[in-house]
């Protein structure tokens, strides 16, 4: 994980003449969770669809960018991107949506800023969050980046926190995850009683929402792959000719790709096939997967 001193620091937005940053982060979470509402609420505007039903409506990833009037200097590049852990009769299949996950991360200018997976208090403990996270997380990103949890539909917890209290120890040391904080947030502006007046606790998990945002993004953005994975896929890539002259079958040369697809489903021999062909989309210099540009501003 980075030291303190690379993370981002606001101190420079009450600077004038400071030239606008930008930030880039990947939200990404199972089906159905409020990753779209979440958005919004970082936004403070209905900017993009959200939905309450079980299966996710997020088919395409989306980028939604603008300037909050909190950090004037400062621009948000938020992407969206399809639920994962959908069945095969859900909006985006598992598979196809790690897939999107993997090219949208490896498609974004200068890298990434801050991963925020969003998730409900009940789902945590499952097996589908754990693969999900020992996929992305711990396989893909190397655990390089920061990622925040924010545990969505805390409406009823006073206060807002309160669940995080109580399980931090176990998300931590049982679970094993490695969140660099949690934010709990609430994201009902208004309800049926008082539909004309913003919620307390949608203001109060704006506010946490944006600080922890603020406070734990990178000073600059981090790509993909390490230097470390480069040079592994180079030495892979020379030891793989010598093979080839001594007419043996080659070695993966990302087998983390390998293990993504197994652990998704696929036979040892599916899953070669598909990251390979992966490997080869990503090696493509206009690699950009559709996505929806939203600006906020």
């Amino acid at each position: 994980m980075p030291s303190s001193s690379e993370y981002y620091s606001s101190d420079s937005d009450n600077d004038e003449t400071e030239k606008q940053r930008e930030l880039n982060m990947i939200i990404f979470g199972e089906s159905g969770v409020g990753k779209s509402a979440l958005i919004n609420q970082i936004f403070d505007k209905n900017v993009v669809e959200a939905s309450n039903r079980a299966v996710g409506c997020t088919i395409i990833s989306a980028k939604v960018s603008g300037t909050l009037k909190e950090h004037p200097h400062l621009k948000f590049n938020v992407y969206d991107t399809a639920g994962l852990s959908e069945s095969d009769d859900g909006s985006v299949p598992t598979a196809h949506a790690f897939v999107q996950l993997v090219k949208l991360a490896y498609s974004i200018p200068n890298g990434i800023n801050l991963l925020i997976c969003c998730a409900e208090k009940g789902r945590l403990a499952g097996e589908r969050f754990k693969a999900n996270y020992r996929i992305f997380i711990e396989e893909l990103c190397e655990k390089r980046m920061p990622c925040l949890l924010v545990v969505t539909k805390c409406d009823n917890d006073h206060p807002l926190n309160t669940w995080w209290n109580d399980n931090e120890d176990i998300v931590r040391r049982q679970l094993k995850f490695e969140f660099i904080d949690c934010v709990c947030v609430s994201t009902l502006k208004t309800n049926r009683r008082r539909p004309d007046k913003i919620l307390e606790d949608y203001t109060e998990s704006r506010g946490n929402l944006i600080e922890a945002i603020s406070k734990y993004s990178l000073s600059e953005p981090m790509p993909m792959d390490s230097w470390k994975r480069i040079a592994l896929c180079y030495a892979r890539s020379l030891y793989n000719r010598i093979r080839r002259l001594l007419g043996l079958e080659e070695n993966s040369l990302r087998p983390e790709l390998e293990r993504m697809f197994i652990e998704l489903g696929y036979s040892p021999e599916s899953a070669r096939n598909e990251a390979n062909k992966l490997l080869n989309d990503l090696r493509e210099t206009n690699l950009m997967i559709p996505y929806e540009v939203v600006d906020v501003n």
